[in-house]
């Protein structure tokens, strides 16, 4: 995974400035190009007190001055000034937006802070770049930008699915990319798909399930690595839902960044099936890197 162009996400409401920070720390590993947007938006039409659309605009306009100010000074504090290109918009559809540009410019990885809480009737932007937007998109813990000790990434190893093994090796090329820029180990994943039910009745034996995945396994992770060398000690294999294998493994090994998939379901579809990449957002406590087939 190449990273050369950049698009950076400000979100005044953190007050780390988060994705600032793993922006600069970016530029330093590869020299990559940022362009910065801050997105500010206010539905004056429904004020209490009525305005006309002279009084709208000139507020509007105040708004974007004070974001520029404010986007402007954070960017002197990280030393970004002369290595960014930046943007204040007035721009409601904050996905549309990026959609739309993205669509029109070459970008390797959009980083942003990540929100992570979604409800029934609430979906986040986050979850909303997840399920709908084709570049890469690093969403960033909601805490200082600190060295961490490995990165880890998450495969699908028992799909038959063209476009999912092809995924996998994006995934796998995206850790080693990572991995030898910051220069930390690399851990790759494999939660096995397995029923509860069939467990607890003891149909199922999960040690004899993991050691027949490694047997089947890991000589394509070992053609997925090409030359890159990893000990068979980062490589793991355990059975359970997702949603909880992957925060686990990465908790146990101090992954800073968790790399994985999403299908982007959308809609009722997306409701009801869920989406794993979805599920460890809401439990991991760290950065995540989501990229689509």
């Amino acid at each position: 995974m190449k990273i050369e162009n950049v698009l950076v996400i400000a979100d005044q409401q953190d007050k780390e400035q988060s994705a600032l920070a793993h922006a600069k720390s970016l530029v330093k590993r590869t020299g990559a190009k940022l362009h910065i947007v801050a997105f500010h938006y206010e539905n004056l039409s429904k004020l209490a007190t009525k305005l006309n659309e002279e009084q709208q605009f000139d507020i509007q306009n105040k708004i974007i001055t004070s974001g520029q100010k404010w986007l402007k000074s954070e960017m002197t504090q990280v030393n970004l000034q002369d290595k960014a290109t930046s943007e204040v918009l007035w721009e409601k559809d904050i996905v549309g937006w990026i959609k739309q540009h993205c669509a029109s410019q070459s970008y390797d990885l959009i980083i942003k802070t990540g929100h992570r809480s979604e409800g029934l009737f609430y979906v986040p932007t986050d979850w909303h770049l997840i399920r709908n937007n084709l570049v890469p998109t690093l969403l960033v813990a909601e805490k200082k930008w600190r060295k961490k000790q490995s990165i880890m990434v998450s495969l699908d190893l028992g799909t038959h699915s063209t476009s999912k093994q092809a995924l996998n090796q994006k995934l796998l090329d995206a850790g080693i990319n990572f991995a030898t820029n910051a220069n930390m180990p690399l851990h790759i994943c494999y939660s096995l798909p397995i029923s509860s039910v069939l467990k607890d009745l003891g149909i199922i034996d999960k040690k004899a399930l993991v050691n027949d995945a490694k047997s089947r396994y890991l000589p394509i992770i070992e053609t997925m690595l090409g030359e890159y060398d990893i000990p068979l000690a980062n490589i793991h294999f355990k059975a359970g839902p997702a949603s909880k294998v992957i925060p686990s493994i990465a908790s146990k090994y101090s992954a800073g960044l968790v790399i994985m998939g999403s299908t982007g379901r959308k809609g009722i579809k997306a409701k009801i099936m869920g989406n794993t990449a979805e599920s460890v957002l809401a439990l991991l406590k760290t950065d995540i890197l989501v990229i689509q087939p």
